[in-house]
């Protein structure tokens, strides 16, 4: 019975272990639909407005990862279209045309932020998860960003 009892708790830890790894949409063959750039410097030449570049910037945050590392980060899409998972002190450089968008980040949960760009302008997201919560993932964050905010912790 003993024996029992303990392959069930193995079944039962490795089960919960096999949770903490959320997988990444951007497996598949055309989720790169809309062409982007992961960085780990964003170039001053975007904030600047001297790089001739708009569309959405959407990074993951400073925060502490332990021993999970990027795989909690949420996945991001774009209009509908996987683009990446986010990862810590990187960023996802994503050029849009002007007009109507929806930036979304999905783990347990899904965070949309509409945007509409005029021309030439930049949206700047954080990414990250909430460390408390979720059933299996923890629930994502996506939250508006400054570009100084942005270029602080990517270019740290």
């Amino acid at each position: 019975m003993k024996t029992g009892i303990r392959t069930g708790l193995w079944l039962c830890a490795a089960l919960l272990l096999s949770g903490c790894s959320l997988p990444d949409e951007t497996a598949g063959a055309d989720v790169l639909g809309i062409a982007h750039s992961d960085v780990d410097q964003l170039p001053e030449g975007i904030r600047s407005g001297e790089a001739d570049f708009m569309g959405a910037i959407v990074y993951g945050d400073r925060g502490y990862t332990g021993l999970t590392g990027n795989r909690m980060y949420p996945n991001i899409r774009v209009n509908g279209q996987s683009i990446g998972k986010c990862e810590k002190r990187r960023a996802m450089v994503i050029p849009l045309p002007p007009g109507d968008h929806l930036v979304s980040a999905h783990s347990e949960n899904a965070v949309e932020r509409p945007i509409t760009l005029a021309e030439g302008e930049v949206a700047y997201f954080r990414c990250n998860f909430l460390r408390i919560g979720g059933i299996l993932f923890p629930p994502a964050v996506l939250a508006p960003a400054s570009a100084d905010d942005a270029y602080a912790v990517v270019n740290r």
